[in-house]
């Protein structure tokens, strides 16, 4: 596969609003809540985890729906699960510090098992390449802090990164944003021609 000449970097979509989140109880979050919320929050800044920090099985929260097989990417219950057909096209890139840890996904009943294989997707990365004056529509919810993340509705080329982003692994959390992470154009090429991207909404970023 050709991959383009043009340096570019990818934004996902998949953290903006509610559409990826899944109703699933986490066998970590039932055990130690505060311990298991404190991992997603470390997950979503993009630090690496060890296996013990991520469940190893779900439950599906509502007693009366039979839950089908899971997108390529979602929100389990506050963790973001990937298939194992996704797990496969990240495995070929350089993950750095994130990894995928198995977990199993149950109907309600905690003994019938959701149709498919699914993965914990650690980010495990951070950079620090949001370009946050030369973004042409990016949020700051909080006057008083350097916190940004993507508007409401976003679009190509809403986002600026510098071209350190080019570099180190394929997928990570940039340090000035939330609520996104990145991919390199290999990886979204791959996870495109994989037919698995869908899920990731991803959005072409401006690269300076």
């Amino acid at each position: 596969m050709a991959w383009s000449l043009k340096p570019m970097i990818w934004i996902s979509d998949a953290m903006v609003g509610t559409a990826s989140i899944k109703g699933f109880d986490q066998d970590n979050y039932l055990e130690n809540n505060e311990l298991a919320v404190d991992a997603m929050k470390r997950n979503n800044a993009g630090e690496a985890l060890p296996a013990n920090r991520f469940p190893k099985e779900m439950y599906a929260e509502y007693k009366d729906k039979k839950e089908k097989k899971q997108p390529d990417l979602f929100n389990a219950g506050g963790t973001w699960t990937v298939s194992s057909a996704c797990a496969a096209v990240l495995r070929q890139f350089d993950l750095g510090d994130g990894n995928l840890y198995p977990v199993k996904l149950f109907q309600h009943d905690r003994a019938t098992p959701v149709e498919g294989e699914y993965y914990c997707l650690n980010f495990g990365n951070q950079k620090a390449a949001v370009l946050t004056d030369q973004s042409p529509n990016i949020d700051r919810p909080y006057e008083n802090q350097e916190v940004y993340q993507p508007p409401l509705v976003m679009k190509d080329k809403d986002i600026a990164v510098s071209a350190i982003a080019l570099d180190g692994p394929d997928i990570w959390i940039d340090t000035k944003m939330r609520r996104a992470f990145f991919v390199s154009d290999p990886l979204a090429q791959a996870l495109r021609a994989a037919k698995v991207s869908r899920p990731f909404k991803l959005r072409e970023c401006i690269v300076l």
